[in-house]
């Protein structure tokens, strides 16, 4: 316990220098950094990382996809796209014998998938400005990790049921409870005191507190589906952790496992179904 302790604070510590510079480049650095640890962790997992083309190439994609804004993301990926599978079969058909079609699904799904994922911090930026962007980048950070923090504290003291056994073992529903009610709580409270804070700072906000706790159980629900997911991914491929970059928390997939899917669940609240407004 004590040194997942210091590892959070730790992580907290790096987490608020780089929201300190949220409207600079160093977000999108911080992003790229993530995505291609995250890569590698996976790569390393599946034991792609073996083909050096392969990987590389799984890298040079992942690095991009922080630095494209979002529409311009969208009308170039099927430019994209098509040669970027073409690139990835053609490695297939230099190292055949050593590489099998399932490693370049695994590749082209995940070095699309995490980056672009991930890449939503910065489209929450570039769309919503500075006061509103940090709320929601904060917002979908909160509902993954209260969450996952509250499920472990509540299954730990009242987990009877496993959840999903075969799966992840130590998951129960009754620390899927708690981490719903956790999520929800205190999902309010950072709203309201991101409201008083932006106000004394002169960027001052509202949020539609219903929509909030409408929103905050099926954030907290995709958080869990996202662990779960990844979870599942270890099983199959018989490793405890991704990494340990993190000490008692493991790798950067093992901590950012269930942001991966809140982010992009965020971002299209934005779009769709926004939370919060310039006062």
């Amino acid at each position: 316990m004590k040194t997942r302790v210091i590892s959070a604070i730790v992580g907290i510590i790096l987490l608020v220098i780089v929201l300190s510079f949220f409207q600079t480049p160093v977000l999108n650095i911080a992003i790229m950094a993530l995505a291609l640890m995250a890569m590698y962790e996976f790569l390393t997992a599946t034991k792609i990382s073996r083909n050096k083309l392969l990987s590389a190439a799984a890298f040079l994609v992942a690095a991009c996809f922080p630095f494209v804004p979002m529409q311009k993301e969208m009308n170039l990926l099927p430019l994209f796209l098509l040669p970027y599978i073409a690139i990835l079969f053609l490695i297939l058909l230099k190292s055949h014998q050593n590489t099998r079609v399932e490693d370049i699904a695994l590749v082209f799904m995940m070095s699309i998938g995490i980056p672009l994922s991930l890449s939503s911090a910065v489209y929450l930026r570039d769309n919503n400005g500075y006061t509103l962007g940090l709320y929601y980048l904060l917002l979908a950070l909160c509902c993954a990790w209260f969450s996952d923090t509250g499920a472990y504290f509540v299954g730990c003291k009242f987990g009877k049921h496993k959840l999903c056994p075969l799966v992840s073992p130590k998951k129960t529903v009754e620390g899927l409870v708690g981490g719903l009610a956790t999520c929800i709580v205190l999902n309010l409270l950072t709203a309201w005191i991101f409201v008083k804070v932006s106000t004394v700072l002169g960027a001052a906000m509202q949020v539609n507190y219903l929509r909030l706790l409408l929103i905050s159980p099926f954030a907290s629900l995709i958080s869990v589906l996202g662990d779960l997911s990844f979870s599942l991914i270890k099983r199959q491929f018989g490793i405890k952790d991704f990494g340990n970059i993190m000490p008692g928390h493991g790798g950067v997939l093992d901590r950012f496992d269930s942001v991966l899917f809140t982010l992009p669940f965020v971002y299209a609240l934005t779009l769709c179904f926004p939370i919060c407004t310039l006062a």
